[in-house]
């Protein structure tokens, strides 16, 4: 049988995507699986063992989509285009959840019942075939950086004197929403506190984020030689980088489930837009803090920061 999972949104919506993949794979052995994305997100599924191939939406022509003899689709994005190469898969069983206005091109539509966290929310795909998803407890994400991606992360952190044992805190202090984004004042507030404490503090941004990241340490922090700056990573990279952290602090995004990936406790601070109990596993040693962004208290922050570091031990 073979399935094609469709998901244009964001990297972290794929990494999110993942947990279902080895669901397939379980009840499904002989299957292949083949993961229909956007050019910018493709590097984050690397490696995977689950997937047959990766297809980038920007470069799949439908004779090479034809091709792949998909038996059954599996869209999460529920978009004109989405619904398009659903179809003109020739998968018999399109899958999606329940949208009245979309029932003449899904013939499987999935009722969502369950508003956790979105790495089980996925596991609804599976109703259709009998499956009892809410029996699927292998929620975590996966990612699978090389050697190669380990072997750059360890030169780079080699040349900024740090070694891969060190007592590392990650920050991403950037989102691709505004409104999911803190000011930059309180992160890095909080972030001169955590190089008071002890630790290595490091920002890997994007190359578009490089400037404000670099702004923003330049005019708010004490310590501005004390925080280290790496950007220009591929995404295996920027998750391996993540994955030697004793924490990740920072926005709901895609930073934050990479180190959901690894288990690396994370310290997350939501907008009133974003659900902690939809965006964040249902684990201790992943924590956070909601509210309006421009009324939340950088001191009150770090202090539930410093007992939540005092809780892990590190």
């Amino acid at each position: 049988m073979n399935f094609l999972i469709i998901v244009y949104k964001g990297i972290g919506d794929v990494i999110l995507t993942t947990p279902l993949l080895k669901a397939i794979k379980k009840y499904f052995p002989d299957s292949r699986i083949y993961f229909l994305v956007k050019k910018y997100s493709a590097d984050i599924l690397k490696n995977n063992p689950y997937i047959e191939k990766v297809l980038i939406r920007e470069e799949l022509s439908l004779k090479e989509l034809r091709g792949y003899k998909i038996d059954v689709s599996i869209d999460y994005m529920l978009s004109s285009l989405s619904a398009f190469h659903s179809v003109a898969s020739g998968a018999k069983k399109r899958i999606a959840f329940y949208r009245k206005w979309r029932s003449l091109i899904y013939n499987n539509m999935v009722k969502n019942e369950y508003h956790g966290y979105n790495a089980k929310q996925k596991f609804q795909y599976l109703k259709p075939f009998g499956i009892k998803w809410e029996e699927i407890d292998d929620i975590k994400p996966e990612i699978y950086p090389d050697e190669n991606n380990k072997i750059k992360i360890r030169e780079i952190l080699g040349k900024k004197k740090v070694d891969i044992n060190d007592k590392i805190i990650t920050f991403d202090i950037t989102s691709p929403r505004a409104v999911r984004q803190m000011s930059a004042d309180k992160f890095i507030y909080i972030a001169d506190r955590i190089v008071e404490s002890g630790f290595k503090t490091i920002f890997p941004p994007a190359l578009w984020e490089l400037d404000y990241v670099k702004d923003s340490i330049e005019r708010y922090s004490k310590y501005k030689d004390k925080h280290i700056v790496i950007s220009d990573l591929s995404l295996l990279e920027l998750s391996y980088l993540i994955s030697l952290s004793k924490l990740h602090i920072g926005t709901s995004s895609s930073p934050m489930h990479m180190a959901v990936s690894f288990d690396v406790p994370t310290f997350t601070v939501y907008s009133p837009y974003s659900d902690p109990k939809v965006w964040g596993p249902p684990l201790d040693i992943h924590r956070g803090v909601q509210g309006e962004l421009d009324k939340l208290d950088a001191i009150n922050i770090y202090n539930q920061i410093s007992s939540f570091i005092s809780f892990l031990n590190i």
